[in-house]
């Protein structure tokens, strides 16, 4: 079993050295009107216990911002646990509120996203990954990044250079960014070091251009395999039924994939937290924006495209790990799944994961419909 080499190592992890967690959570229906049948939602923006995220514009439009578990409205799973891994046991979801059922959840690691707030524009809009950057030879280092990406807190990077890097700094290897300023900031070699504002320090500037571009490696470790991509607003959308394009780098490290000819269709005036293609009938898709034909994942969208505008809002391209799935039959009765015995899966957390729910609304559900449900965690 991953993680533990038995079940008596597992059982000994957890009741002799303390490595378990459970997690007990709550959530509501987004407040912005009843979730339509057969349309899947998205809930870290929505209230409850944790609270709701705030998606939208911050830092830079079209640029990558990394999502984890210090980001408010993720679901706490214990904290970094490295060089141990962790693991979910069990998970339950229920809900005693009338027209919820059916309903099916989905746990997923959500690593961050892109906020697009020019939903007005049509065609290819270029995301952002990467800057080039100087740095300083100073303790600690502080390096400059090229206008265009304020990078956040956090935020998983490596970089490379067409001569050699500062000394004290290395090629394929995970940082993670301090900001101090828009263009500017630190890095640390761990999310635990970056806690305790410990950063790298070099001794030269290097030669060369450098640049500096997000990463998934830190929580997939095969760099986007198993990635996939959802679209939410956080602002509501305004009229428009724009088809959907991506163009990607797959989890392999090809360039220039696109979304399949059948392509996704936005919803008009799609609300707050819905996944503004899914649904039923023609271009309805979900959860997931379809990848190219033998794609294992995405490691970075290069690429954003409306054929047509909304007339206005906010939308987010949020990029995620899913981990399991819940479906739900019948009002107050909980649906569950053992993780170890029954599938034994073992759905791997790591650390910095940022742990949120997708729902899908099998009946129209009312506003503010709560949901409840607890995860238990343990590592070794």
């Amino acid at each position: 079993m991953a993680g533990f080499t038995s079940l008596d190592d597992l059982i000994n992890e957890m009741t002799v050295n303390g490595k378990f967690r459970r997690a007990d959570w709550n959530k509501l229906t987004h407040a912005v009107g009843t979730q339509a049948a057969g349309t899947w939602y998205a809930l870290p923006h929505a209230t409850g216990n944790p609270g709701a995220m705030t998606l939208g514009a911050v830092g830079t439009n079209l640029a990558w911002h990394v999502a984890n578990d210090r980001t408010a409205g993720s679901i706490y799973h214990g904290g970094d646990v490295s060089p141990d891994t962790k693991h979910i046991l069990n998970a339950s979801a229920f809900s005693a509120a009338a027209t919820t059922m059916p309903a099916i959840f989905m746990l997923v690691d959500m690593l961050g996203w892109y906020p697009i707030t020019t939903t007005t524009t049509t065609g290819n809009q270029a995301m952002v990954n990467s800057r080039t950057f100087t740095c300083t030879a100073a303790t600690p280092a502080v390096l400059t990044v090229a206008a265009g990406w304020d990078i956040q807190d956090m935020t998983a990077v490596q970089l490379t250079t067409t001569g050699t890097l500062p000394a004290g700094l290395s090629l394929n290897t995970t940082y993670y960014w301090n900001r101090t300023a828009a263009t500017t900031g630190n890095l640390s070699t761990s999310l635990a070091n970056a806690d305790s504002a410990t950063y790298v320090a070099t001794s030269d500037t290097g030669t060369g251009t450098h640049t500096i571009t997000m990463t998934l490696a830190d929580r997939c470790p095969t760099n986007g395999a198993g990635v996939e991509a959802f679209l939410t607003p956080s602002v509501a959308l305004g009229a428009g039924t724009p088809n959907i394009q991506l163009t990607y780098t797959d989890s392999a490290g090809n360039t220039g994939n696109t979304t399949p000819t059948t392509l996704p269709i936005s919803n008009a005036t799609a609300p707050i937290g819905q996944i503004e293609y899914s649904g039923t009938g023609a271009g309805k898709f979900g959860p997931f924006i379809p990848k190219a034909a033998g794609d294992a994942g995405i490691r970075l969208v290069e690429q954003f495209n409306y054929n047509v505008t909304h007339t206005s809002g906010t939308t987010n391209l949020v990029l995620c790990r899913p981990l399991l799935t819940l479906p739900m039959t019948t009002v107050g009765v909980a649906a569950e799944r053992d993780l170890l015995n029954q599938v034994p899966s073992l759905p791997r957390v790591y650390d910095g994961a940022c742990l949120v729910w997708l729902m899908y609304a099998g009946a129209a559900t009312p506003v503010t419909s709560a949901f409840y449900g607890h995860l238990d965690f343990a590592w070794g």
